[in-house]
């Protein structure tokens, strides 16, 4: 069975399910979800009348379980279950999100590509950092993993609220409710520093300080390095210069500058990563950035 046949199958068997154990009327279909970096994703989304937030289950991740030999009646049950369990908790009153004072402080930034979603950033309020673009989102607290719902310019019409209320708003709780983090290697590996050291200096091995920053959570951290003193902070980890090389979307990995690395040479290194290793939806950019102490900012 192809991909499109599965798709078509599996919604079938979705639609007769919850029709037989749900009072309410549900309707499934498919939908086209357009996601970071121009992707456009295959979504089965469930809608009732009265409701105002609409789940989606993305299908790509059950072909793949299909084709390693999990029965189709299985992901029928595992994906009831998972709208069962996301919809009682994405219910919001009919006026909730027509309310900017109650929202606010759960609206944050993160950032992504942005030649790579200019078609997307046309509808969304951003701010364009480098190669960068800065973008909103409300994050809804009581599900898990945590559901966002991305601000759009109509969502600023409504709020009757400038761009620079939304940034200065979304940069204020960013930074309190997500606040940054400095991790080795090690750390992030879950190794111990003394035991690396030892084999550094068994192996005669010089080691070149790196760190990873994120966010607390480690999700959609890389926004992290626009933080109000973070790059002075790192400046103090790693020296009067050094290269910030944005890993993907959630993270960025900090080296000291000097003459070990160019920054060509960095950025080469960035962008087969990316091709190699990164998801495509995750990717953030093929650059490697640039702190200089005299300005105290980053450069392409």
């Amino acid at each position: 069975m192809n991909y499109q046949n599965f798709k078509m199958q599996l919604i079938e068997l979705v639609q007769e399910e919850i029709t037989l154990e749900c009072d309410d009327e549900v309707e499934v279909a498919l939908t086209r979800v357009p996601k970071n970096n121009g992707i456009v994703m295959d979504g089965m989304v469930f809608s009732k009348n009265g409701e105002n937030a609409s789940p989606i289950v993305y299908l790509d991740e059950y072909y793949e379980f299909w084709k390693k030999g999990v029965a189709i009646d299985q992901l029928v049950e595992k994906i009831l279950w998972n709208y069962g369990h996301c919809e009682s908790r994405l219910k919001f009153p009919p006026d909730f999100f027509k309310n900017y004072e109650k929202m606010k402080s759960h609206i944050y930034y993160k950032v992504i590509n942005y030649e790579k979603n200019r078609e997307q950033l046309k509808e969304m309020p951003h701010i364009r950092i480098l190669d960068m673009a800065m973008v909103f989102y409300y994050r809804v607290e009581n599900v898990e993993p945590a559901a966002t719902i991305m601000i759009q310019n109509s969502h600023l019409k409504m709020w009757k609220i400038a761009p620079k209320e939304l940034e200065e708003n979304a940069r204020k709780y960013t930074c309190l409710h997500l606040p940054a983090e400095f991790l080795t290697m090690a750390q992030l590996a879950g190794i111990d520093e003394e035991m690396i050291g030892e084999m550094e200096r068994a192996a005669g091995v010089e080691r070149v300080p790196m760190y990873i920053l994120t966010n607390k959570e480690r999700q959609l951290g890389a926004g992290a390095i626009f933080y109000p003193g973070i790059l002075k902070q790192a400046e103090e980890l790693l020296g009067e210069s050094f290269y910030v090389l944005p890993s993907s979307i959630h993270e960025c990995i900090l080296v000291p500058g000097g003459d070990r690395f160019s920054q060509e040479e960095l950025a080469e290194m960035v962008t087969e990563i990316n091709e190699d290793h990164v998801d495509p939806r995750e990717v953030l950019s093929d650059m490697a950035y640039y702190y200089r102490k005299e300005d105290g900012k980053l450069h392409i």
